[in-house]
């Protein structure tokens, strides 16, 4: 009975990860669309670089050139670095010492305001709308997949992860 409640939690673990990797990419496509019709340009393809924050401040120091010749480190700084990092800030610090020392607090109003941190930190006003929300979904997620602290992190990284993935390729890579 155990082994079947167990492969049920993995199961639904694994639901969810989809689950908040599509509703980033359903989100994102929205909005992008609906902006760039209000503005009257496709916003599409010229949007998706600028998705990640590390991209975005490696550009700002003018560093991208140099990671034109090293690829794999940009990879491993977009794939690894920035979901580990910004997972471990903008979710499991701040959701874990509310859910720890304000048990009362609701968890929605935590992962609102960790979701606008998180689209605050990339940089321009049409991320903090966009990413916000990705962070919302993401901090969804992490309340969600709560079987414990490292599944909930893990879970997100992931997400993260599969996200920057798709927005690199969907860039030209």
């Amino acid at each position: 009975m155990d082994e079947m409640r167990e492969a049920l939690s993995w199961r639904r673990m694994a639901l969810n990860l989809l689950a908040a990797y599509g509703a980033n990419w359903i989100w994102v496509t929205v909005s992008l669309c609906l902006i760039g019709g209000l503005l009257g340009v496709p916003l599409l393809p010229h949007a998706l670089p600028f998705f990640s924050v590390s991209v975005s401040i490696l550009s700002e120091l003018g560093a991208l050139e140099f990671f034109a010749a090293y690829p794999s480190l940009l990879l491993f700084i977009v794939l690894f670095m920035a979901p580990v990092v910004e997972e471990a800030v903008f979710r499991m610090l701040p959701l874990t010492i509310v859910r720890n020392k304000r048990p009362d607090l609701a968890p929605t109003v935590v992962f609102l305001v960790c979701g606008m941190l998180f689209g605050l930190a990339h940089g321009s006003t049409m991320s903090v709308m966009i990413q916000g929300v990705g962070g919302m979904i993401l901090g969804y997620l992490y309340l969600t997949n709560s079987r414990n602290q490292l599944t909930s992190y893990f879970s997100c990284v992931i997400v993260h992860a599969m996200f920057n993935f798709t927005v690199m390729m969907a860039a030209g890579g």
